[in-house]
């Protein structure tokens, strides 16, 4: 039981070796892998990805969660106000059913048996019911590979805020379907959280991702620069962490100070955890 701190390895460069390098200076034992040199680690050819794999292995680094891009793209038939950032994903042809499969077996490559997706970008009359045919589709595959699925709230997808979060697994309860919680992602869709939205989604919560938002700034900034009032919201985090192992990962995305902001969020947060 207990707090496990990661990062995201391309919120502190895309060379991967810088990535490694900032995660032994922090004394961090796992990374979540997103992209490598501007490339998705999807993208990637399966020797590439074992190299990657080898590399991080040799550097006595463990996978926390594959942050792959799944369902960070428009619905069959529907379109979309806003692409996203698929953070250098491209499918190479490939038919959905084949992206999906080939997520398991990078997931695989890099040991991990958690990935992260999403819930297709925001389009008009959106329900919950709309994911049953992905959904039902990555959960039959994570069955097959002793897999776990963790959805993420997201600005441009359809489950944005914490409460949808929370809408959405108390829709499905399945034991391979977790909650990816983001406050700063919420705030920065307009839909700003509570301790009490949090309490209630978290025993569905596995891991969470870090960052902070500055409405002044209007964009996101290092944990504890920003408007989010994280020292009112972590007790539901921490109390279910006294229960059991919970993953906080920071997710910068602060591009012109990538590892200076990056130093600073993880500092920030390890405060906030020691404080609680």
């Amino acid at each position: 039981m207990g707090l496990t701190f990661s990062v995201i390895t391309d919120e502190v460069s895309g060379d991967l070796a810088a990535g490694i390098a900032f995660a032994r200076e922090q004394g961090l034992r796992q990374v979540d892998i997103r992209s490598i040199g501007g490339r998705n680690f999807m993208s990637l050819e399966a020797a590439e990805q074992k190299a990657v794999a080898g590399q991080l292995r040799d550097a006595g680094l463990s996978i926390g969660c594959l942050a792959t891009p799944l369902l960070k793209w428009s619905a069959p038939g529907r379109s979309a106000g806003s692409a996203g950032d698929q953070f250098g994903f491209d499918a190479r042809g490939r038919s959905t059913q084949d992206i999906y499969e080939a997520a398991f077996e990078a997931a695989a490559i890099l040991g991990t048996a958690d990935l992260r997706i999403f819930s297709y970008l925001i389009y008009p009359q959106f329900q919950l019911a709309d994911l049953e045919e992905p959904y039902g589709a990555l959960l039959r595959l994570a069955e097959r590979h002793g897999c776990t699925l963790h959805v993420e709230n997201e600005p441009v997808c359809n489950i944005l805020s914490v409460g949808d979060l929370d809408q959405l697994m108390q829709a499905w309860k399945h034991p391979r379907l977790k909650a990816l919680l983001d406050i700063g992602n919420a705030r920065h869709a307009g839909s700003p959280t509570s301790a009490e939205e949090i309490a209630r989604v978290m025993p569905f919560v596995d891991m969470a991702h870090f960052k902070d938002y500055s409405a002044t700034q209007k964009g996101y900034v290092a944990m504890g620069e920003g408007d989010i009032p994280y020292a009112a919201l972590m007790a539901p985090v921490l109390s279910e962490s006294r229960r059991r192992d919970i993953v906080l990962t920071i997710e910068t995305h602060v591009p012109d100070d990538q590892p200076g902001a990056t130093r600073r969020s993880l500092a920030g947060l390890r405060r906030l955890a020691g404080a609680m």
